[in-house]
């Protein structure tokens, strides 16, 4: 047994020095292939070759290049990091040594180490600008390999090249890919492509007409505000909620509309943003509609409403105070703490607080919301007054018999 332990423990040593060995000497390989380059990149550094053309500093450093291996030179010009000069000497040696050999490498792979080299051929020849590049990047994203496909995809998003736009968009409809990855490539596009998205707001698929409305929301000025009203009644309710949050940005009073229409919709997901909507249309005027979702059954949507009241600040006070009395308890919750929020309770409390005489009609309002906010409510009141203020106010409280009160 023991020997059995003891031959264990030398095949583990031979074994991890025979694996030190080779990481050893992976790394001195590597370095070596990489001294060449490195001895370049510091010969263009000086001042005497940093001034010179493209074509004057390549021939003061081709005898080093010559010996610089091309998956080295690869992955240098590849990154994003590399700033355009030495890039232009890199990719244009690259292309002039292994004319195709790019090309090649950026149209199909077999391995691992293939993948890697057709990832940085797409990113050099995208940066060169090249006339095959779109056709590349086309046959990169129908492939079933995340990785590449998202190489491909994100170098199509950053494209001006109105076919990179119709790879995109066809990507989409496809939804080979995650349709938010795809989506966001194409929001971050230097493209506009608000009327493109426009046809697409009638498409057969659901998911395609999510994916319009959503990104509609980045073309404020694009007057797509009826278009997209009509999707705010669509079958599908992500559809709806894609076009009332977009409504939401860039819409008016339609909007506004059929925002008031969806808080009754029947998913509460829907409800939810109907509700932001119109905070983020700031109409006070639709506050009592929204207010009603303070009860509403679903938790995310109980939280868009009082977010929602919030957003359209103060002048919604008049409906939070008649929410103080309803019966229902999350209603009443739900309007104290945005009255909290809104900060107007604790310019109240404190002012009474400082006060030796408090206006009993004052007394009477700071109970109602004191009790619609519960426990938790008043404590958090004393602690956000400090020391000294929070002391007048508990005791402000506890004449009204509410230093712990409860729902």
């Amino acid at each position: 047994m023991q020997f059995f332990v003891a031959l264990c423990a030398v095949t583990a040593a031979i074994t991890w020095l025979v694996l030190a060995i080779y990481v050893m000497a992976v790394q001195r390989g590597r370095r070596s292939a990489e001294r060449p380059l490195a001895e370049a990149l510091r010969i263009l550094e000086t001042h005497s070759v940093r001034d010179l053309s493209v074509a004057e500093r390549t021939a003061r450093v081709r005898a080093l290049l010559d010996e610089t291996s091309r998956d080295v030179m690869t992955l240098v010009a590849a990154d994003p990091r590399t700033p355009q000069e030495l890039f232009d000497l890199l990719g244009g040696y690259l292309v002039e040594r292994w004319t195709g050999r790019l090309e090649t490498d950026a149209a199909t792979h077999h391995s691992r180490a293939g993948k890697i080299r057709r990832i940085a051929a797409l990113r050099i020849l995208f940066r060169l600008n090249h006339p095959s590049i779109v056709g590349l990047l086309g046959r990169a994203i129908e492939d079933d390999d995340t990785e590449l496909a998202d190489a491909g995809l994100t170098l199509l998003g950053r494209s001006t090249d109105e076919r990179a736009m119709d790879l995109l968009l066809d990507a989409l409809k496809r939804q080979q890919h995650p349709g938010a990855l795809v989506a966001s490539h194409i929001e971050h596009s230097p493209l506009s492509i608000a009327d493109r998205l426009r046809t697409l707001l009638s498409d057969a698929e659901p998911i395609v007409r999510f994916w319009a409305a959503t990104l509609l929301a980045r073309y404020q000025d694009a007057g797509m505000e009826f278009d997209l009203s009509v999707l705010t009644e669509d079958a599908d309710a992500r559809v709806r909620k894609a076009a009332i949050q977009t409504l939401g940005v860039i819409g008016d009073d339609l909007a506004a509309d059929c925002a008031s229409r969806l808080l009754t919709d029947s998913q509460p997901f829907v409800r939810a943003h109907a509700a932001r909507a119109l905070g983020a249309l700031e109409r006070t005027d639709r506050a009592p509609q929204v207010a009603l979702l303070l009860g509403d059954a679903d938790f995310w949507t109980r939280l868009a409403a009082r977010e929602s009241l919030e957003a359209m600040g103060v002048d919604v006070w008049p409906v939070l105070v008649r929410c103080l009395d309803d019966r229902d308890g999350f209603v009443r919750n739900g309007a104290a703490e945005v009255i909290q929020n809104l900060g107007v309770l604790d310019s109240l409390v404190v002012m009474e607080a400082a006060s030796d005489h408090p206006a009993p009609a004052k007394i009477a309002l700071l109970r109602r919301i004191a009790s619609a906010g519960g426990m938790r409510f008043t404590d958090s009141l004393i602690e956000r007054a400090g020391p000294r203020i929070g002391a007048r106010i508990e005791a402000l409280l506890a004449t009204m018999g509410l230093e712990h009160v409860s729902v």
